[in-house]
């Protein structure tokens, strides 16, 4: 019999070979490829028991999905976090000469609602270890704490881990990846959408320095904080006054999943928005861009995020037809752009489409160029990126 073609899987965007997928966690190079986690139950077609997925790449184009990294256990199921690259080998598990791949993740208990941190690693990146110090992070019962990213601090020394409890964003600080001390918070301004915080997602910006762009602080780049956000009706007034460097463009609609982003300061014990900024700043405008997060251990600063089923034309992609529900965004290369309206994200897809053949001969992917838009069809996914970088948009066609 003559296999069944499929319609509506994307080619070049990552899907599961079966079953649920939702927030991408711990993307990384390491020895060589592109590793990427992400939420999963191979077992439903709905959000279920959470497992860390895996797959990886040599070109952030074709993925080969590999065994579960991580299963749920007595602590809880796993819930998302991030992947660090132990250079120095201050953990212990690896050395100088071949590093530990190390995975954060949340365990939370589906009868006490109790959220931990704890730790898994790896020196082949293909067998993961659970730390037997778990939790790394402890948690108490009916407590949201979630969602821990890594990276160095340049200001302390050694390394910061930043997680969310619903409407705060807390930091702490550690010198051997394993013991942690809370250093700061991250309070919400007024002018920003109020709501549940999700996968905070923090990076030292690259200053853009094309795009008519005013380049400042090329020595101390701002940072820029990344928040998904689950906000309610109360708050859909403030989509009217969502920056948009476009004209022509069609008004950002409300809706609950967003991703909103803050450009300011780090001073190795938290994160502060910058005074200038008094608006909302959307990573992505379109209704089904959502838990983006970076790729660790790389120059670029590479963006990827979950194509939720936010909206109604997602939620009537039947994609289950093909066995699989969730679908990861095509990589983007993110700059930091100082526009006449302050600092801005600006992005490019990366890889270029175009290397991955999409001139209209491959019928998995086209990348069509149209006035000031490129737009990216690839099976059931459209994502637009404006022709100036500013503004972006993801869908489900």
């Amino acid at each position: 019999m003559e296999e069944q073609k499929t319609t509506l899987r994307p080619r070049y965007h990552f899907t599961p070979k079966k079953g649920w997928m939702n927030d991408p966690n711990g993307p990384v190079f390491f020895r060589g490829e592109y590793h990427i986690f992400f939420q999963h139950d191979p077992d439903s077609l709905v959000w279920n028991t959470m497992h860390w997925g895996h797959a990886k790449s040599v070109d952030l184009l074709s993925w080969e999905e590999l065994p579960i990294a991580l299963f749920p256990d007595e602590q809880g199921v796993i819930y998302s976090g991030s992947a660090f690259v132990d250079e120095e080998n201050v953990s212990g598990f690896g050395s100088k000469e071949e590093p530990a791949l190390l995975l954060f993740y949340t365990s939370h208990n589906m009868k006490t609602m109790r959220e931990m941190q704890c730790l898994a690693w790896s020196t082949d990146g293909m067998t993961f270890h659970k730390y037997e110090g778990n939790p790394i992070i402890p948690g108490a019962d009916h407590t949201p704490a979630r969602d821990p990213q890594v990276f160095k601090n340049p200001f302390l020394g050694g390394y910061s881990l930043c997680l969310t409890r619903e409407n705060v964003v807390e930091f702490y600080h550690s010198f051997d990846l394993l013991h942690w001390k809370r250093t700061g918070e991250f309070l919400l301004p007024s002018y920003a959408l109020q709501g549940m915080i999700e996968c905070p997602c923090m990076f030292r910006a690259e200053v853009e320095n094309e795009a008519g762009c005013a380049c400042l602080d090329r020595e101390d780049p701002p940072y820029v904080l990344m928040l998904s956000m689950d906000v309610p009706e109360s708050e859909f007034p403030k989509f009217l006054k969502c920056d948009d460097p476009s004209e022509n463009t069609v008004p950002v609609a409300p809706h609950h999943r967003v991703m909103q982003y803050f450009v300011g300061k780090f001073d190795g014990s938290a994160f502060r928005a910058g005074d200038e900024q008094k608006e909302v700043l959307l990573v992505d405008h379109g209704p089904d861009f959502y838990a983006g997060t970076v790729f660790a251990n790389v120059k670029e600063t590479i963006l990827i995020a979950w194509l939720g089923d936010f909206s109604e034309g997602a939620r009537k992609t039947p994609t289950e037809n093909e066995g699989f529900r969730g679908i990861l965004s095509f990589p983007r290369k993110l700059t930091l752009c100082k526009t006449e309206n302050g600092w801005r994200l600006h992005h490019e897809f990366y890889p270029s489409p175009e290397t991955a053949g999409t001139d209209g001969k491959d019928p998995g992917m086209i990348l069509r160029k149209e006035k000031e838009e490129e737009i990216l069809l690839d099976g059931c996914v459209r994502e637009v990126i404006r022709k100036d970088g500013l503004w972006a948009a993801t869908s489900y066609r």
